[in-house]
């Protein structure tokens, strides 16, 4: 039995629609032995050509504990390669292989056929419109972010001064 999806509060209809996004970009990225996170991680060494796993965890919205697992996976099936900052020995930097570089082109033709695929029926206006509403609420998530964490640690600081 289907539901009226116009009646679905839309964090239930964007939950249902991310999903079924995911799904679809998993599939097409298992044939090149990738996950969606492994793709972002692509991209964006691609375009930066060297980051910190700090730097990459943080653009990606991903704990450390997952950047590192997903960091060892790719530097084992030789996507990336990792080594020491020259200035800090403790952080250390990302940068594409040859590999990685020649997945590039892959990565990309996937999220070309995902938007195809998503922006099916759309105007030009459309597509654009929902793209900068996607910032928006994206934006929004972050602004909230900041404010919740900055309560957190006045809460905090107020509570240790109490005691």
């Amino acid at each position: 039995m289907e539901c009226d999806k116009t009646k679905l509060p839309v964090l239930a209809l964007m939950g249902i629609v991310v999903h079924k996004v995911m799904n679809r970009a998993k599939e097409m990225y298992m044939e090149f032995d990738l996950n969606y996170s492994q793709a972002g991680v692509l991209f964006y060494l691609h375009q930066k050509k060297e980051m910190s796993q700090k730097e990459l965890a943080a653009r990606l919205n991903m704990t450390p504990p997952s950047v590192t697992s997903t960091i060892q996976k790719m530097e084992k099936g030789g996507y990336i390669t990792r080594k020491p900052d020259e200035t800090d020995q403790r952080v250390m930097r990302l940068a594409l292989t040859e590999k990685g570089e020649s997945c590039i082109h892959n990565v990309k033709e996937i999220t070309d056929q995902m938007e195809e695929l998503i922006f099916s029926g759309m105007n030009t206006e459309e597509k654009l419109l929902f793209r900068r509403l996607l910032i928006q609420v994206g934006e929004n998530l972050d602004e909230e972010r900041k404010k919740s964490k900055t309560h957190a640690e006045s809460y905090d600081t107020e509570r240790k001064n109490r005691l």
